[in-house]
């Protein structure tokens, strides 16, 4: 568990997160690449964002990845003055999660033909 902490979720990493997510379901690679970027601008070199840095829209991004496994929201509340709370929202990693769909290896695409290697060997007969 210790080492879990300690990783760090890298641009490359975060990518081929995305890719082996969303690039399955269609998105372009440039998308993923965007998408990346966009987290990471919230991230940085933390582990969390506080959700009240999000817009709307922001935040329906961040949903789609939790539905996906990605990210996950937390609520805290802490103890303020004269026995109020106060409500913390934040979204974290789930670098588990994002590991592991970052190890997964690519299998054939759809798109190819299975039959393309056995007539590329036919051709290379004759």
């Amino acid at each position: 568990m210790t080492g879990l902490l300690m990783t760090i979720i890298t641009r490359d990493l975060l990518i081929q997160a995305l890719d082996n997510v969303y690039g399955k379901k269609g998105m372009a690679r440039h998308d993923i690449e965007e998408l990346s970027d966009f987290v990471l601008s919230f991230f940085g070199y933390e582990d969390y964002v506080l959700d009240n840095m999000l817009s709307a829209a922001e935040r329906d991004v961040f949903y789609n990845l939790e539905e996906y496994g990605l990210l996950e929201a937390k609520r805290e509340e802490v103890n303020i003055i004269r026995g109020k709370s106060w409500r913390i929202n934040q979204w974290t990693y789930k670098k588990n999660n994002i590991l592991k769909a970052a190890s997964v290896k690519e299998e054939k695409k759809a798109s190819e033909n299975p039959y393309d290697d056995i007539f590329k060997a036919m051709d290379g007969n004759q």
